[in-house]
């Protein structure tokens, strides 16, 4: 009897699913729930926003990588440039003493030596030399003066000048390919002071 029953129980079938159909017989399509469709719309926007937010990153990332490569570019070409410049800086005091040789050579020579002549010659081939690789003299005797190219050592009152132009020279200035590599020495004019006028004694 029992064995019975249980063959019975074990044919016992499951319930059948039930589709739900249209008046066409075609199934009906399951609608999620309007709740779950807010949520993926909210999802939707946040994974957009999140894109834009990278494409953002990605864009300004890129244009700092150029920004970088070009200033790389550019100090590397002036390191290229000026790469001489420590030598440079280096033969400037060669040339004041061949300045201050050629300058006791005229006090004590005529302009027809073959002493003078020959230090004169030596001194405008190094200069030769010196400038095709871009150094070259700065001017300073009157100019205004400029505080860049200029550097004074003192003032010198005078009414036949205007006040801050460069009178003299101490030292001269270069510049190499346009940046300054030693300011002049000099000395620049200024107003003379009026007398001060002497109180009356009362």
């Amino acid at each position: 009897m029992s064995k019975k029953k249980k063959h019975e129980s074990g044919d016992k079938q499951q319930p059948e699913r039930v589709n739900i159909v249209d008046e066409h017989g075609d199934p009906i399509a399951h609608k999620p729930h309007p709740e779950q469709s807010i949520s993926t719309a909210d999802d939707l926007s946040a994974l957009q926003a999140e894109r834009d937010d990278l494409m953002g990153r990605l864009q300004r990332l890129g244009a700092d990588y150029q920004n970088y490569q070009k200033r790389i570019g550019k100090e590397r070409s002036q390191e290229r440039e000026f790469a001489n410049e420590p030598l440079m800086k280096e033969l400037l005091n060669v040339l004041d003493d061949m300045d201050r040789a050629l300058a006791a050579a005229e006090e004590n020579h005529s302009a027809a030596d073959p002493l003078l002549v020959g230090m004169q010659l030596v001194h405008d081939k190094a200069m030769g030399v010196l400038e095709r690789f871009g150094l070259s003299v700065i001017h300073a005797v009157g100019e205004t003066f400029d505080p860049e190219k200029h550097s004074a050592m003192m003032q010198e009152e005078t009414d036949s000048v205007p006040p801050m132009q460069v009178l003299r020279e101490l030292q001269k200035g270069y510049e190499l390919k346009g940046r300054v590599l030693r300011a002049c020495a000099v000395v620049v004019a200024k107003a003379p002071q009026a007398p001060e006028s002497e109180t009356e004694e009362q």
